[in-house]
């Protein structure tokens, strides 16, 4: 009688092992790199809008974008993204037009990794964003713009940093 037990209690305590493995307790070192080193490998920056949000399965939702203004990659109107629903750790937030000092500390940024270790970024619809695209995700890889007076605000210290660092940098080669 008790070996019907015995192994559902293993089972059950193996289903926990495996579960609690595969818990994201920090994030990867990737996500977590400098402003300068996520500017020097962009290939794809953007300002963008967030015009729609479609459901696309129990926790992903996918994103449209109307492109506002271009910082670096290919020419475009508009663009989709996979991201997650705006709750939980979500932050829409532009830190002051990022003049905080916690946004330009080691870990800043609005979207923070699930406990799966994967970015699914969220975004209000109307609200826009500077948009990293084409390289590894981080936590500032997709930060929040105010729009003031109907414009992008142009005084954000964020947007304003990675223009000048995107102006400045030697040309990306084909292979790089």
């Amino acid at each position: 009688m008790r070996k019907p037990v015995t192994r559902s209690l293993v089972a059950l305590l193996c289903a926990f092992i495996l579960h609690d493995a595969s818990a994201c307790y920090r994030p990867l070192p990737q996500q977590l790199i400098g402003v300068d080193e996520q500017i020097a490998r962009a290939r794809d920056v953007t300002v963008a809008m967030a015009v729609s949000a479609t459901p696309a399965g129990e926790s992903a939702v996918e994103y449209r974008f109307v492109v506002q203004q271009r910082l670096a990659g290919p020419e475009q109107e508009s663009f989709t993204l996979m991201g997650g629903p705006a709750t939980g750790n979500h932050k829409d937030t532009s830190f002051e037009h990022h003049t905080a000092p916690v946004f330009w500390k080691h870990g800043g940024g609005r979207t923070i990794n699930e406990s799966d270790c994967i970015i699914a970024p969220s975004f209000v619809l109307g609200e826009s964003y500077l948009v990293f695209q084409g390289s590894q995700a981080t936590w500032r890889s997709f930060e929040k713009i105010e729009i003031v007076d109907g414009k992008v605000d142009e005084n954000d210290q964020w947007l304003a940093y990675v223009k000048v660092r995107l102006a400045t940098r030697p040309a990306l080669g084909m292979g790089g």
